[in-house]
């Protein structure tokens, strides 16, 4: 997986929990998206949860409407194909078949164990620190038992100190840009093993693109490349819109 100054092997990252973070504007959903599409390079299916409609470039099924049954969701995932689910119109609509669908996907990977992720940008507004909701209940489900079942997560957040914090400090991979709020630079101090002033001064020097990449006591900073744009015969060609 080339992401950049950091290569990764598929083998590393499979089952495990992400962490994307840092402000707007700092380079953190370009992480998510070169992430998401080294995935689906290396044939991982991954399930989207997609606010601002960021994602569909991406090589996926793209749902757009939520008028489906999520078993027929489960299934493109179950069958190799990633799927993004832009819920631009946030609505209490959306909100239920999500609960719905995250349910059905954690009963069939009882069954099926396949390896898959599920990417929540924003996940502050799904799985908030101190709130709980039947959607929060099964997502945070997912991620600290989902491993056991193939199943890993990626968290993208410009707001680390409003995302759960049982799922933020068991992650097992950090990918951290700049913040610049007090307590999100206070939520960086308690993941990362370093001085607070050396921490204070890596995150000020840091610009777009930039990340601290911490994962099984190894830290270092990296440099994240562009997102690569599916062209767009490609996309007309291989990508389904429902």
């Amino acid at each position: 997986m080339n992401l950049g100054t950091l290569t990764l092997e598929k083998d590393q990252v499979i089952r495990k929990c992400v962490a994307i973070l840092g402000i707007r504007g700092s380079g953190k959903s370009n992480t998510a998206k070169v992430f998401a599409e080294e995935l689906i390079k290396e044939k991982i299916p991954l399930v989207i949860v997609d606010p601002d409609g960021e994602y569909r470039e991406l090589d996926a099924v793209v749902f757009d409407r939520f008028n489906v049954d999520p078993e027929e969701v489960v299934n493109i995932l179950m069958v190799g194909k990633s799927v993004v689910l832009d819920v631009n119109d946030w609505n209490d609509d959306v909100f239920k078949f999500l609960t719905a669908f995250f349910n059905v996907l954690w009963e069939t990977s009882k069954v099926y164990r396949k390896d898959l992720f599920v990417l929540l940008e924003e996940a502050h507004e799904f799985i908030p620190q101190g709130g709980r909701t039947p959607l929060s209940d099964v997502l945070v489900r997912i991620a600290l038992r989902g491993r056991k079942r193939g199943i890993g997560m990626i968290l993208v957040s410009q707001r680390s100190a409003k995302v759960n914090k049982d799922v933020l400090t068991q992650s097992e991979i950090y990918f951290l840009h700049k913040v610049v709020h007090p307590v999100d630079v206070r939520v960086y101090k308690e993941i990362l093993p370093l001085k607070s002033r050396e921490i204070e001064t890596e995150i000020k020097a840091m610009e777009t693109g930039d990340a601290i990449f911490y994962k099984d006591g190894e830290l270092k900073k990296v440099r994240i490349r562009k997102f690569e744009e599916l062209p767009l015969l490609l996309q007309e060609g291989e990508k389904a819109e429902i």
